[in-house]
């Protein structure tokens, strides 16, 4: 378990109570994320080893987060409904094992590209990450606008705080690392200095 840092809850204004959000926020990192290596890998020069190391670098740590995000959410975020409405979320848990294929395949993909640099791989590549994105987006909006609606509807602040502290738990520092880096300019100003106001004084 990691002792260090971790980022605060994120509150959403739901009526007039503030809820914690636990798809949003890092949603936005992922889609950054997402957009930000989809722009790289279109612009990578496969015939430069420098170009395409620097691209490998930014690719394999922001695979294992998304790996990482849908192990949280399977585990601990769609079960706070089970003891609600149970089977409530089967069909998100579905998509997940529908888009895990797809990122398997892609990473299989890159991998192959990635050993054997050139050109045309390059392209198909990075047609298939955008074709990845295409489908992983309606995803991340059904989440936040159906499943999120769902659990303030049904689970107490209680139960959101000891749902965040459970995946949160399993993040590694590096996973922590990569999502702040992703988050803080994908969120707005407001959010952005509560966050920033949460985080203590290093010691000295």
């Amino acid at each position: 378990m990691n002792q260090g840092w971790r980022p605060a809850a994120v509150a959403c204004t739901v009526g007039t109570m503030q809820r914690d959000d636990l798809f949003t926020h890092i949603h936005k990192a992922l889609r950054k994320g997402l957009f930000d290596l989809t722009v790289r890998t279109g612009a990578t020069d496969w015939t430069d080893d420098e170009d395409v190391r620097a691209l490998e670098a930014a690719w394999r740590p922001f695979l294992a987060l998304l790996r990482s995000h849908t192990h949280h959410e399977d585990d601990h975020i769609l079960r706070i409904l089970d003891p609600y409405e149970p089977g409530a979320t089967d069909v998100t848990t579905e998509e997940h094992r529908d888009l895990d294929d797809l990122l398997d395949d892609l990473a299989d993909r890159f991998d192959a590209v990635l050993a054997r640099p050139e050109p045309a791989a390059g392209l198909a590549v990075y047609r298939d990450l955008a074709r990845f994105i295409a489908a992983y987006l309606p995803h991340l909006h059904h989440e936040e606008t159906v499943v999120m609606p769902r659990i303030w509807a049904r689970c107490s602040d209680e139960e959101l705080a000891a749902t965040r502290a459970a995946f949160m738990a399993e993040l590694t520092p590096d996973e922590i690392a990569l999502s702040m880096s992703l988050m803080l300019p994908a969120i707005d100003p407001v959010t952005r200095a509560e966050l920033l106001s949460r985080i203590p004084e290093p010691v000295r």
